[in-house]
């Protein structure tokens, strides 16, 4: 991806101006065609159903795919994604930030006149509630990591109250955010779903009362069963959005959405297409109009923890990065993605060609094991989704492991619970997981998944892994005022943790969608999924049931 030089002065303003270079080709339709961009009609009923229910509606909680959608209904942030690119563009703020000379220092205008969806005015102390929030140990927000270069950070979280001392508001319409600092990704940072505003004072009712000032609002939430959101009246982005209404179907397993949709009775799936019929659909010449294909800055990998035995040993975490044949896994979910070659996935910035992963080597993989006292291998438990592709993969990965003398015991559990299990200390020895990049930079993933700010309770650091030379390297590579410098700042850094084998890259995903007929205005985002303010039905109506 083309990316602008950095003078360390402009590192940040370079990034609140979106850095627009920077972006990915738009979505196409299978037969190579832009997304549909026909002219958009009010009305009607969009429907789509997922195997999950959402963990949470507080945004400054969610990270599972059934959540992170809607946040993006039910809330605004300062910044977002302009249309399916990954340039930044302000939301509610009314321009990209100014930002000091050195850096570290961003003001921020909100737009005039914004409301939440109640009638109450949004004020710039909402937007500072928002983000203290996440700050604050209680939440348990697992994106904390994304928001310590906030000065005075470290101090609020040991006493969070009134305010950390980097976040200022300066009126209702205007806030300051310091940083102790630069960070080239920190407006990035502003437009991840976490950032979402929400009025000051609420986040103990957000999980299941969910208040915002998005273009959707939660009128009912039956778990296990359906989740129903509403055209909000008083958006500002008028006309959007174009829907009157989302139903979101619960407990629906993917083979059975594929013919729900396939019948009329949905219009989009929040789950893959499943592996086994996945060629029936992308062959069929019926459906070709109907498919959506994009490359998303993904990579599918295991997390090994190292706080608990035997995968606090570096030699066993070594073992298991020799035991996978990536090339077959790859074929099992139909060639979808590529085999991965580093941590990192092809156009996020850091991403080397390099390989920084191992063949399967088998007779390695027992070496190894014998040196670090295991010569006929051990037992462990194996988490991961209950939906494909992880259930197709599972097998396989078993099979693989246990070719090394690993014996593995499978679970696959419904996605919010995994969230929950994973990310308590001493719960899960291995997961089978993925990570679709929060923003095209290398700390996106580092700072999320392997950094020592994220090994704690409720973060998404499933290994548990710290080291604090790594984490320096990425503070660098923030820093550091040039492209190149920072790219290869990120390499270094995939070379450290791949070095420990905390995770173990396995492929690179892309992703292949099936949509309803009657849905105009379709695109795929790289980084969320769904933009439901941007769509509409073609005819008016709702999918039928």
């Amino acid at each position: 991806m083309a990316r602008r030089q950095l003078s360390a002065t402009a590192v940040a303003l370079t990034a609140a101006l979106a850095l627009a270079g920077c972006s990915v080709p738009d979505t196409q339709q299978s037969d190579g065609s832009k997304a549909d961009s026909g002219t958009p009609r009010a009305g009607g009923t969009m429907t789509v159903a997922y195997k999950s229910d959402p963990k949470t509606f507080d945004p400054a909680v969610c990270y599972d795919a059934t959540c992170w959608n809607n946040m993006r209904m039910l809330y605004d942030r300062l910044y977002d994604y302009k249309r399916d690119t990954t340039e930044v563009v302000p939301q509610i703020a009314g321009a990209a930030p100014a930002v000091s000379a050195d850096g570290r220092t961003y003001t921020i205008k909100l737009r005039p006149g914004l409301k939440f969806s109640d009638g109450k005015p949004l004020r710039a102390q909402d937007v500072a509630y928002s983000f203290a929030r996440i700050l604050d140990p209680a939440t348990k927000s697992p994106v904390q990591g994304f928001w310590d270069g906030v000065d005075g950070a470290a101090a609020y979280a040991k006493n969070p109250t009134g305010l950390p001392s980097g976040i200022k508001v300066n009126s209702e319409t205007e806030l300051r955010i310091t940083l102790s600092r630069p960070n080239s990704s920190f407006t990035y940072v502003l437009a991840m779903p976490h950032a979402s505003v929400v009025p000051e004072g609420s986040g103990e009712r957000l999980a299941r009362s969910p208040l915002g000032s998005g273009p959707f609002v939660l009128k009912k939430f039956t778990p296990g069963q359906q989740i129903t959101l509403e055209k909000n009246d008083g958006y500002w982005d008028r006309p959007k959005p174009y829907v009157d209404k989302v139903v979101e179907k619960l407990g629906i397993a993917p083979e059975v959405a594929l013919l729900e949709l396939q019948k009329g009775g949905i219009d989009l799936m929040g789950d893959q297409i499943p592996p086994a019929q996945y060629l029936s659909v992308t062959r069929d010449p019926a459906l070709k109009s109907q498919l959506v294909s994009m490359a998303k800055p993904s990579t599918y990998f295991l997390t090994l923890n190292t706080r608990m035995k035997p995968f606090d040993n570096p030699k066993v975490r070594e073992a298991i990065s020799y035991v996978f044949d990536r090339a077959f896994l790859l074929k099992l979910v139909n060639g979808q993605g590529e085999v991965a070659n580093e941590f990192l996935p092809p156009g996020v910035l850091g991403h080397t060609d390099e390989k920084l992963t191992h063949d399967q080597d088998i007779a390695k993989a027992k070496q190894l094991l014998t040196e670090a006292g295991y010569p006929n291998g051990f037992s462990t438990t194996l988490f991961t989704w209950n939906t494909p592709p992880w259930t197709n993969l599972l097998p396989q990965v078993q099979q693989d492991l246990a070719k090394a003398g690993v014996k593995v015991d499978p679970r696959p559990i419904q996605q919010s619970a995994l969230f929950d299990l994973a990310a308590t200390p001493g719960k899960a020895p291995m997961t089978f997981s993925f990570w679709v990049a929060d923003y095209p930079d290398g700390s996106a993933f580092f700072n999320a998944l392997t950094s020592c700010a994220a090994a704690v309770p409720g973060g998404q650091n499933w290994s548990f892994y710290c080291d604090k030379d790594a984490d320096a390297l990425v503070e660098k590579a923030l820093t550091s005022g040039s492209k190149d410098a920072t790219a290869k700042l990120y390499t270094d850094t995939s070379k450290k943790v791949l070095g420990d084998n905390a995770v173990v890259p396995l492929y690179y995903g892309s992703k292949t969608e099936l949509i309803g007929k009657g849905v105009g205005g379709y695109f795929m985002h790289p980084i969320w999924a769904w933009d439901m303010a941007q769509y509409w039905k073609k005819d008016g109506a709702a999918a039928t049931s």
